[in-house]
């Protein structure tokens, strides 16, 4: 990467590490105070880093509970905690691996949000200039991730990240310094939450930003309500993208800290080949979730069980390399000049009018071969679409509005084709539905009183007095079907709930709370629903109770 060179700001390349592993442990247990290691926390022993550098992991992220390593708010750090992390950077220089240190504890301490009264932001900024001062200056170090999966404390997070920078440079002017971003790192949902950390100063200018993706119901890593057979094998791609979009868009450069999937189905190794295909291309690392001790047949791990290799392992070692990347990715879109044409490129006649088919397919990113996140629609990768479907055209849509393409991505057979103007109904305009390009030229279409830059009508409001049933499970993420780490709903995936329970409508809960609708994201049969505010009390509001839209 272009890390900054020791006692100076001069940039340097350097090979990167494409593939790395989360080696978890020393985090478990974050209600068990202080806990003991090997009981409720693990401290990975030598023989891991031996065995994975042994298989050509070089990049380690590192958790680290905060309240273990200073046992008092603004007090020193423990010595015996921080005695093991120096062992394990320890082990890490030995093995010719490098650690980021991962404070995995979600913009709070002992349960109070950074920033709060309980939790200045002076005493976040204090511990990190601890730690910078700590091993700052030892080989095994790498980089620093400030802050694991922020949630629910939107208004916080930036300027406690701001604090924390400020605490890494008062000590340490060259490590990189990792980013994550609110709503719990997600990539998918980053462009709609993290736009304030673009304000982030850095005086190394060294900052990487940081996202986290998994593929379930509620992004939590579980698995339990999805099967791999009804996804698209690009479904992880596509959930990854918003966050890789934002960064060349903003000129910043990214890694995915935490990415897993379930052992028990080999068509998930073909979601995962392809995002790391995608993220090699963009020269964007990643960290697997997870190794270390402690794991057991946990079903994301790629730990030997009996010195038998899991199956997601390789996939992820077909991806092990240095060689393909000299800094951290993606090239900002607006990177490169663009030379100025050496002659007028004429708008081509002969794709005008040309139909297409939408595809009939439907997961949680696309409805009816429209996609859910922004407008846009799959298509087949035809040569007649191909060469009429291009970016500055406009085309038809079944319910008669006339809007302009602004990108264009082929994928295999298929190509998405995404227009201006708010998200569409894929009921109304998808498949069995057409799209026509009317004009394959910059400049709309003469058709009576059709405007130069046509605005599209809404989509239809979603629809109020609607009443689901919760669905009922409960797992290490959700009680009575409410998400735990965010106030969220599983619910059927009923014609009548995916037409009501939109985003931007009004919900409300047993309790007589209401709350408005953030996202939803529909997978199989069921949905989930999430909305704003603090968490509730599950057993209130949760299975056997009912969730109602309300007028807004």
């Amino acid at each position: 990467m272009a890390a900054l060179a020791f006692g100076s700001t001069t940039a340097r390349a350097e090979q990167v590490d494409l593939v790395g592993l989360n080696i978890a442990g020393a985090e478990f247990a974050d209600h068990v105070l202080p806990g003991v290691n090997g009981t409720n926390f693990f401290f990975a022993e030598e023989r891991y880093f031996q065995y994975w550098s042994s298989k050509g992991i070089r990049l380690i992220r590192f958790p680290i509970l905060w309240e273990r390593l200073q046992p008092t708010l603004g007090g020193p750090l423990d010595p015996t905690y921080a005695g093991l992390i120096t062992r394990t950077l320890g082990y890490a220089q030995k093995y010719n691996m490098k650690i980021i240190l991962d404070m995995h504890n979600y913009i709070r301490y002992r349960g109070q949000v950074i920033g709060t009264n309980s939790v200045p932001y002076a005493r976040y900024q204090e511990v990190w200039t601890q730690i910078a001062k700590q091993w700052s200056s030892h080989p095994g170090l790498y980089a620093y991730d400030i802050m694991n999966e922020p949630h629910d404390a939107t208004a916080y997070w930036p300027t406690a990240a701001q604090h924390g920078i400020n605490g890494v440079r008062a000590v340490d002017k060259r490590r990189p310094i990792f980013i994550e971003g609110n709503a719990w790192a997600g990539a998918y949902q980053w462009p709609q939450w993290n736009d304030p950390l673009l304000n982030l100063k850095d005086p190394s200018n060294n900052l990487i930003f940081q996202a986290h993706s998994y593929w379930d119901e509620g992004s939590g890593g579980t698995y339990n309500n999805v099967t791999a057979a009804n996804l698209d094998p690009q479904y992880g791609v596509n959930r990854i993208k918003p966050f890789v979009e934002w960064l060349k868009k903003n000129g910043k450069r990214g890694m995915i800290g935490e990415i897993g999937i379930p052992d028990n189905d080999a068509r998930w190794n073909v979601v995962l080949d392809n995002v790391l295909a995608y993220l090699r291309q963009n020269c964007i690392p990643v960290t697997y979730w997870a190794a270390g001790p402690g794991w057991g047949s946990y079903k994301l791990a790629v730990e030997p069980i009996n010195g038998k290799e899991r199956p997601q392992w390789p996939t992820l070692q077909k991806y092990i390399n240095n060689t393909s990347c000299t800094a951290y990715g993606p090239m900002a879109t607006g990177a490169a000049p663009t030379p100025a044409p050496t002659a007028p490129t004429p708008a081509p006649s002969t794709s005008d009018g040309v139909t297409s088919a939408i595809n009939s397919f439907t997961n949680g990113d696309w409805l009816n071969g429209v996609y859910r996140a922004k407008a846009g629609f799959s298509v087949p990768a035809t040569t007649a679409n191909v060469a009429a479907f291009k970016v500055g055209a406009f085309v038809r849509l079944a319910n008669g509005q006339t809007v302009k393409v602004t990108s264009v991505q082929v994928v295999g057979s298929n190509m998405s084709v995404f227009v201006e103007g708010p998200l569409l109904d894929g009921n109304a305009v998808g498949y069995p539905k057409t799209l026509t390009v009317v004009s394959s030229t910059s400049t709309a279409p003469v058709s009576g009183s059709t405007p130069t830059a046509p605005t599209p009508a809404p989509t239809t409001p979603a629809a109020t007095g609607v009443t689901s049933t919760i669905n009922n499970f409960t797992n290490t993420d959700w009680l009575n079907g409410v998400y735990r780490k965010k106030l969220g709903f599983s619910i059927p995936a009923t014609t009548a709930n995916k037409a009501a329970f939109k985003v931007g409508a009004s919900v409300k809960m047993a309790n007589g709370q209401i709350r408005k609708i953030y996202y939803v994201q529909v997978i199989g049969s069921n949905m989930s629903v999430f909305v704003d505010g603090a968490a509730v009390n599950s057993s209130t509001v949760g299975y056997p109770n009912k969730l109602s839209t309300v007028s807004n």
